[in-house]
């Protein structure tokens, strides 16, 4: 292993990595919630046109970000150059590159966006946020304390947009400003990040372009493209179809379940940024690999399944006693994207597995795949059936997706008990769903709020149980990694000594 890539012994990898789980665990239960509770707030303040508004040109920046989000910075943790301050450079330089020409789409497919769905004020909104792919890629220096897996210092930096977005939005939300509200808050919280990020980058910002980088990029990268760019047009698909299908209040159901399966979706997101440094150490070794995939999905699950889970039990009572009647349309389909959001978690980090053994094609498969299925069987039954046919139809895209996934992560690592890691995650779950049906049946009827908490902490507290039960020698091997001193060595094969 490089000593450029890691400041400690190999011996520390599997603890260090422990210790990131839950360093980005944390920061997914306090700072991902806050705006969680942020979007909830917002969404119960403003308008339905005012919330699909902003739901409408978010989605379509953030769709456009994870298109500019090409794998740059997963090429830049997977390098093992000798010269890291130089690969670092002719990495973001790329990225700065991109950001300048997605910033300037942004700006140019506003007026567009605003034809389309006929509304005119989605113009000067999204230009607003034309800054966003720009103050994306100076917020590089994270990628070094992630390739150095020094999560302490990546999130507190990547902490400090939403911490500060947070006051600023629920202040202008609450004087009256509605959507803009929620982008002048952004562009407070990015200004702050950006300004921490050239404050304390451990290496200088300078613009270093050079072919060869940018050639083996696209190499790595094209995959990636495909991926996001089947992402963003199911995401602007299912939008547009909402608006099209049931006017501005459809295109704020689809915004408000977007909220929720973004939340669910920075889950494996963190998780895969802490093992991605870990994975890429240990590529060459099948063991290690298979060992990462399990015990990270068996991890991710324990809070995937219950999130997923909660919302389609509960997204009746979180209309009735926290969104408002406003949103009662949204219900059904907040329950189909809690399931489907938890089911797609389960193996969530098949692709950067692959992307560490330089592979990223699998993933243009998948996107294409469920890109067909998408136009295939969720849209036309949205327009046939409503809301409820599109809710249903999502469970065809689960299966199709899942069933893809399936076989790649069997391809890549074949001694993997599949079958078992999902018979595993699923007993918590459904246990605890099992215990609140059994008392919706014993007493059925409309639920007053104090009726819907105490099924709610029924809930937890099954799930809690049932999960410690099942994945405590996992937790005690966590916690003894977390022990500066109980971590164990660990052999070439990657196997505990």
């Amino acid at each position: 292993m490089s000593s450029e890539r890691f400041s400690f012994p190999r011996a520390e990898l599997r603890r260090r990595t422990a210790r990131g789980v839950f360093v980005n665990g944390a920061f997914l239960v306090g700072v991902e919630s806050l705006t969680l509770v942020q979007g909830l707030l917002v969404a119960r303040l403003l308008s339905t046109k005012q919330f699909a508004l902003y739901g409408i040109v978010s989605i379509t920046v953030l769709s456009l970000l994870a298109l500019k989000q090409v794998g740059i910075d997963e090429g830049y943790i997977q390098q093992d150059e000798e010269d890291q301050e130089l690969a670092f450079q002719r990495a973001f330089t790329l990225d700065v590159c991109l950001g300048g020409l997605f910033a300037l789409l942004v700006v140019v497919l506003a007026p567009i966006v605003a034809a389309l769905y006929g509304q005119a004020e989605l113009a000067p909104l999204m230009a607003a946020l034309g800054y966003l792919p720009l103050a994306f890629a100076l917020m590089a220096p994270a990628w070094v304390f992630m390739r150095r897996m020094d999560f302490v210092r990546q999130r507190l930096l990547l902490a400090i947009v939403p911490i500060v977005t947070f006051p600023a939005t629920i202040g202008l939300v609450l004087a009256g400003l509605g959507a803009w509200a929620l982008v002048v808050g952004a562009f407070a919280g990015n200004l702050v990040g950006v300004l921490v990020a050239l404050r304390i980058t451990p290496y200088p910002l300078h613009l270093r372009f050079d072919r060869d980088t940018l050639r083996h990029y696209w190499r790595f990268s094209w995959p990636i493209f495909a991926v996001t760019g089947a992402g963003l047009a199911i995401r602007q698909g299912q939008v547009f179809a909402f608006n099209a299908a049931l006017g501005l209040a459809g295109a704020s159901y689809i915004a408000l379940a977007a909220t929720f399966t973004q939340y669910a979706d920075r889950a494996d997101q963190i998780v895969t940024t802490t093992i991605y440094p870990a994975i890429c150490a240990v590529k060459d070794r099948q063991a290690a690999l298979t060992r990462i995939f399990v015990t990270s999905n068996r991890l991710t699950a324990v809070w995937a399944l219950a999130f997923g889970a909660g919302l389609a039990l509960f997204a009746r009572d979180l209309v009735d006693h926290v969104l408002g009647a406003k949103w009662e349309p949204a219900v059904i389909l907040l329950q189909a994207m809690g399931i489907t959001t938890a089911v797609h978690q389960i193996g969530f980090n098949w692709t950067a597995f692959y992307r560490a053994v330089g592979n990223s094609r699998p993933q243009a498969t998948f996107a294409v795949v469920a890109l067909v299925t998408f136009v295939a069987v969720p849209l036309p039954l949205l327009f046939a059936v409503g809301i409820d046919g599109f809710a249903y139809g999502m469970f065809a895209l689960m299966a199709t997706t899942g069933a893809v996934r399936a076989f790649y992560v069997k391809a890549l690592l074949p001694e993997l008990r599949l079958g078992a890691l999902l018979a595993r995650v699923a007993v918590a779950p459904v246990a605890a769903t099992l215990a609140v049906l059994a008392w919706r049946v014993a007493a059925p009827g409309p639920r007053d709020l104090a009726t819907s908490l105490g099924q709610l902490a029924l809930f937890l507290v099954v799930y809690g149980v049932v999960s410690y039960a099942q994945e405590r020698p996992l937790i005690r091997e966590l916690a003894g990694y977390l022990s500066r001193g109980a971590a164990p060595a660990v052999t070439e094969s990657g196997a505990a000594a």
